[in-house]
């Protein structure tokens, strides 16, 4: 691991931002009230800004941009101030929101098609753009040469920073974000000999072109001020906002092309408090896979509620956020306004609390690797070129399968496609929909079957190369022992489960329901791709698990007649559910979007289609707990120590409602569609067990690392079974030889 400062500990964040056009309170914050505020919540890095949207600096003796004229904080002064307390200090720069560069150049704006100018602030959907507070900046403007690279050099030097942070630097392919100013225009014709695309279609060649364009442009940019970053300061740590959940999850991709030149990446999480507690897992996971190994991902737990900036979160949801951060390998980063600091600033108690704890049990837990069982591929080449309008699809699917390893404890984590190389550290390896596959991925996928891995596949693998033409069929055919033969593209199909039943589904019923109704309801009943069926046929070599089955109608009859599931009809010559293999592997190829369907409806038959199997032909896992399905479990090592993070989310209902969609029967609303309240109440959980693989020695320590406690445990051959008999916000379960 890298020596660099970094790389050394846990780095426990504030951002402390400071954002409004008349600085209501920028004259009341100095560098030692921020100082004294990292102190008091026990944090070792403050991240602030050094310009604002606005384009105004929080330092002096800029020559590109006025200075905050209300700001009392000049950062050059919180550096040193920082610094003789040993903390650190992050500036963020470069964010391509700027309206002075904007109100001097609105030539230099980002536009789209229309000529609109492109707005990093929510605008209302039909409201025009007129004089916008956060103008997007193309970054193929000479604003670049003028601004952007010259600022980040001019921060660093004033300020002597420890970091650079490239807040909201955006610049995306998306049809209704993309940029055609006229400096894109011309370096798009000048680059590739097209003109940027008037239509929006991976049909068309320019657009396709153009697509991919964008993104060299954004990493090269990235590039360039990295470079002027480490000219200027050759230690300060660089990293870029993913917002991995943002922008339609292409803050991701970037992370992953941009890998090289990043030190780290922020892992913006402001969507937490609308989904479910799977998120800040799965976006501190999936960035560490895009980023790669090594690199610190530094998660945000806002410490206000929602989009409520001047209203603390709950003292819970600050305390196990903060954890399911830190227990899925992140950095946590503490993000609070100036009005919250001003209003309402309890949150700061219970970052407090949470911080001193981690403080005390760093040594732990730094430094540590996770235990490994299950790698989830992540192909962002599938995420761009076949879901580039619908990503939500792919996502989805991604995702479901890293839920059901979460809520049944299974040691999981996201592998890029970049690092494919690396599948053979994982017992069992899945290509959720990896519809993209080049031939060389293929041949790894096939080399790790044969040595011994363990494969599953959902829907499609391989059907696209990436230069968009088609294998017309499925990679890995003779492998999966499946021949394809197109999709049946129906609303509803059935999983049927007589085939094996009496040895893999006893309990389930005989035929599980796949599909949905659509929650926009306008011209399509049911769920677009959801209950999709890949016409899979086996070949020799096959044994099939389930095969698949139509549904009796198009929709239901029964009960809401239109958006109800119909009852199953014939059985297909199809199968759904196949055992195949290779040398010493074995896969499982799913014709339907499994993952897709798990995350969308949690039910636990779908669960159990992908468990039974696994438990039966799969190699098992040296780390599991039987803990109920809120407490999430991740096992790590490190050197002769080996341990748990079991971090409790059994809160009170959280997400209580959401929409239907409309339909010509609807009536008006009985209450809100939106109904989404905070954790409030945590539910202790109790007893359960927790394997670990056991430490070498003859005698051990097992306890709780929190409060030194003792745990009972057996040994259970080459594992320790350890009994928690009562879990409240949190255990670092430890296991390590007794010297």
């Amino acid at each position: 691991m890298s020596t660099a400062w970094w790389n050394r500990g846990l780095l426990r964040v504030i951002q402390f931002n400071i954002e409004d056009p008349y600085g209501f309170y920028a004259d009341a914050i100095s560098a030692e009230d921020l100082v004294s505020l990292a102190k008091k919540a026990r944090a070792n890095t403050l991240v602030v800004f050094a310009r604002d949207a606005w384009g105004r600096v929080f330092y002096r003796g800029s020559r590109l941009y006025p200075r905050h004229r209300r700001a009392r904080l000049d950062v050059a002064e919180l550096v040193k101030a920082a610094k003789r307390e040993g903390l650190r200090v992050v500036i963020m720069t470069d964010h391509t929101a700027n309206r002075y560069i904007y109100r001097r150049h609105p030539g230099w704006a980002q536009r789209t098609r229309s000529g609109e100018v492109i707005v990093l602030e929510h605008y209302p959907v039909k409201e025009k753009v007129r004089d916008p507070q956060w103008p997007q900046i193309c970054i193929n403007s000479p604003a670049m040469e003028s601004y952007f690279i010259p600022e980040a050099e001019e921060a660093l030097k004033a300020t002597d920073a420890d970091g650079v942070l490239l807040d909201s630097f955006r610049y995306l392919p998306d049809p209704q974000r993309a940029c055609y100013c006229r400096y894109c225009r011309l370096r798009f014709r000048l680059e590739r000999g097209l003109d940027l695309p008037s239509v929006d279609d991976m049909e068309d060649e320019a657009f396709r072109e153009a697509w991919e364009w964008r993104y060299h442009v954004i990493v090269d940019s990235i590039r360039r001020l990295r470079d002027t970053v480490k000219g200027t300061k050759e230690d300060a740590m660089f990293f870029y906002n993913s917002h991995p959940v943002g922008w339609a999850g292409r803050g991701t991709i970037v992370a992953e092309r941009a890998r090289d030149y990043l030190d780290a990446v922020f892992a913006e999480a402001s969507e937490t408090d609308v989904l479910t507690v799977m998120m800040l897992p799965m976006v501190t996971k999936l960035s560490q896979a895009a980023v790669g190994e090594g690199k610190p991902v530094l998660v945000s737990r806002n410490l206000f509620y929602n989009l409520r900036t001047v209203q603390s979160a709950t003292p819970l949801a600050v305390k196990q956020g903060i954890r399911s951060i830190v227990a899925s390998g992140g950095h946590p980063m503490a993000t609070i306004f100036s009005s919250q600091y001003f209003e309402d600033s309890r949150a700061i108690d219970a970052l407090a609390e949470v911080y001193e704890e981690l403080e005390r049990v760093e040594d732990k837990i730094v430094g540590s690797e996770p235990i490994r069982y299950m790698g989830i591929l992540y192909s962002s080449e599938t995420h761009e070129k076949v879901y580039w309008n619908a990503p939500h699809y792919y996502t989805s699917e991604i995702e479901g399968m890293a839920m059901i390893a979460f809520h049944r404890h299974l040691p999981y984590e996201f592998l890029s496609m970049k690092d494919i190389h690396k599948a053979g550290r994982y017992k069992v390896l899945v290509a959720a929909e990896t519809d993209v596959l080049s031939d060389e991925e293929e041949a790894a996928l096939e080399d790790y079957v044969e040595r011994g891995g363990f494969l599953v596949v959902t829907h499609s693998l391989g059907r696209m190369y990436p230069d968009f033409t088609y294998r017309h069929s499925l990679a890995m055919e003779e492998t999966l022992k499946v021949r394809y033969e197109g999709v049946f593209y129906f609303g509803y199909v059935f999983v049927d489960l007589e085939e094996a039943y009496s040895e893999y589904w006893d309990g389930l019923p005989k035929a599980v329901v796949l599909g949905d109704f659509s929650t926009t309801f306008t011209r399509e009943r049911t769920e677009p791709r959801l209950g999709e069926l890949v016409r899979a046929r086996p070949v020799e070599g096959a044994r099939v698990l389930a095969w698949g089955r139509l549904g009796r109608s198009a929709y239901g009859y029964e009960y809401t007649l239109g958006r109800s599931t119909p009852a199953p009809d014939s059985k297909l010559n199809m199968a759904a559910i196949t055992l195949g293999g290779r040398g010493s592997g074995k896969t499982l190829y799913y014709s339907v979007r499994l993952g897709a369907h798990y995350s969308r409806l949690g039910h636990p038959d779908y669960a159990e289609l992908l468990l039974r199997p696994l438990k039966k032909e799969a190699p098992p896992p040296d780390a599991w707990s039987d803990a109920p399905d809120t407490v999430q479990t991740e096992f790590f090592r490190k050197g002769d120590t080996v341990g748990a993070h079991l971090v409790n989310l059994t809160f009170n209902e959280r997400i209580l409602s959401t929409i239907t969609g409309p339909s010509k029967q609807s009536l008006p609303a009985y209450h809100p569609s939106y109904n989404v309240h905070p954790p409030r109440v945590l539910v202790p959980v109790g007893p359960f067990k927790v394997r670990l693989p056991r430490p070498d020695g003859e005698r051990l320590n097992v306890y709780d690392a929190l409060t030194g406690k003792s745990l009972d445990y057996v040994v259970d051959g080459d594992g320790v079974l350890v009994n928690i008999r009562a879990l409240g916000e949190y255990m670092i379960l430890i296991a390590e030889p007794r010297s």
